[in-house]
């Protein structure tokens, strides 16, 4: 659960403090989840210098300095993080006089990878990304002090504290006062968190799968339907409230008057003919161009789970890392998972799953995580989970893919024009929401909960109902002092 774009007015958190869901710290945020982490070498076992760590993320803070420089002075958005990524590693490199070694390359590759990518390759990531106001690291790619010996291992050191103060992380009720502006990890998961919490009093509808979108005008063959009787929100105009046919693909057919959307980019760009929706009439032409920019990418799990007895790593950090660029480990069990280890996969190995069967990929998991603790997990005899999890959300065809992401060429303005209403023109029908149409909370959990607050809104709006939120409330409360 991230806390990072709206501090205190982050909707998941706010709920998340109001119901009292239980959360641990987690680093999170930029490369923060690779800067408090212990690192390993799987192919030796051995732990790795911290010095070595702290070097490459202080080499990719200056990279990320002459990036943002670059980025920011050209209007052009055809240029991918690759591509400046390689610009300013020349440019750094030269100016510090120094070239990364074999391993060092491995290891910035993966941080640099998780700060920019995560469900993209950086050639297929975008550099709006990276364009906008200020990153507070104006000139630092030519601060010559930063980057030399006593300035790594002042980092390294600083690392190491933080390194400590994560381990064993406290259970707790989620608060503001604890943590500040940590991410947190929701512990017992969303579902009796965000779900449960917004499904009572609905009718929902399961194993339903929508074919077809068609939004009718009530007046079409109403002559004699005034603009009165046009607008009101009386039941007993059938005709306006019956004015949407949403089509199911078992033939069964649902009238409504107005629609909220929240399926999947993926399902949108119409990826899977099990899932592709039919808009009648057609979406406008710049949404249709802007979800066909938009990129839709694959962020995989394997979650495995061990006998108590059979824990064979670092039992108290939550974060453990290889240079394998594959693979990144969440060690659930500090968290009071027992027996738990949650392993995150990125592309481009995470879009190959669908050539892979369960076993291999779990077998290409559990070779990094025994390569990395080789001795403990040899003492004990290579044990193997008793239960596993393999996701294949870019294949599941009522999602095609994790998550959104800017490919060169899309920009934030993309993600705005996803979230306008259908039809563009004349009353809106159809509202959109999900994290692909949310710019302050893009590619999360609380984007998608944003974006469907808003999109509830403006529903609303179409009533005549004004409604406001526990935002613009705690706002006006600052504002004029105690209620």
């Amino acid at each position: 659960m991230h806390k990072c774009w709206a501090g205190d007015d982050q909707p998941v958190f706010v709920l998340a403090q109001k119901k009292k869901i239980r959360v641990g710290l987690a680093a999170g945020g930029r490369f923060a989840n690779t800067e408090c982490a212990r690192w390993f070498d799987e192919k030796t076992g051995k732990a790795m210098n911290p010095i070595i760590v702290a070097r490459c993320h202080v080499r990719n803070t200056k990279h990320h300095a002459r990036m943002a420089k670059i980025a920011n002075s050209t209007a052009n958005l055809n240029i991918s993080i690759q591509k400046l990524l390689m610009e300013a590693e020349e440019y750094v490199g030269k100016r510090m006089n120094h070239k990364l070694s074999s391993l060092e390359k491995k290891v910035h590759f993966k941080i640099a990878s998780r700060q920019w990518g995560y469900v993209s390759t950086l050639e297929d990531t975008g550099v709006a990304l990276i364009r906008g106001g200020k990153t507070g690291l104006e000139g630092y790619e030519d601060m010559d002090h930063i980057g030399r010996n006593d300035h790594v291992m002042t980092v390294s050191a600083r690392m190491q504290q933080e390194l400590l103060r994560s381990q064993n992380p406290n259970i707790h009720p989620c608060s503001k006062s604890i943590g500040e502006g940590c991410d947190r990890l929701v512990v017992d998961g969303y579902h009796p968190f965000i779900i449960d919490h917004l499904k009572p009093g609905l009718d929902i509808k399961l194993n339903k799968s929508v074919c077809r979108v068609e939004v009718k005008d009530p007046k079409e063959g109403n002559a004699n339907l005034g603009d009165s009787d046009y607008w009101t929100s009386n039941p007993a105009n059938i005709t306006r409230a019956k004015s949407i046919h949403v089509t199911y693909r078992d033939g069964s057919l649902y009238r409504c008057q107005y629609v909220i959307c929240t399926v999947p980019l993926g399902v949108l760009q119409s990826k899977s003919e099990y899932s592709k929706i039919e808009w009648i009439p057609k979406l406008s032409s710049m949404k249709r161009e802007c979800i066909d920019n938009m990129g839709m990418g694959t962020h995989n799990k394997v979650v495995m789970r061990f006998k108590p007895n059979d824990v064979f790593w670092d039992a108290d950090t939550p974060q453990l890392l290889s240079p394998d660029p594959r693979f990144h480990f969440l060690n659930l069990h500090a968290y009071g998972k027992i027996g738990m280890m949650l392993c995150h996969a990125w592309p481009p190995y995470s879009d190959t799953w669908a050539t892979k069967t369960d076993k291999q990929v779990l077998g290409d998991a559990l070779n990094v995580l025994r390569g990395m603790f080789r001795k403990n997990a040899a003492a004990k005899k290579f044990p193997k989970p008793c239960e596993t999890v393999v996701t294949r959300w870019n294949t599941d065809p009522f999602s095609m893919g994790s998550y959104s992401y800017m490919p060169p060429g899309a920009g934030w303005d993309h993600l705005q024009v996803l979230a306008l209403p259908h039809p563009e023109v004349g009353e809106p029908r159809v509202f959109f929401a999900g994290e692909a149409m949310s710019v302050k909370g893009y590619q999360c959990v609380d984007g998608a909960y944003e974006s469907g607050e808003r999109a509830g809104l403006g529903l609303l709006k179409c009533y005549g109902i004004e409604v406001k939120t526990s935002k613009s409330k705690r706002k006006k409360k600052k504002k004029g002092g105690k209620k």
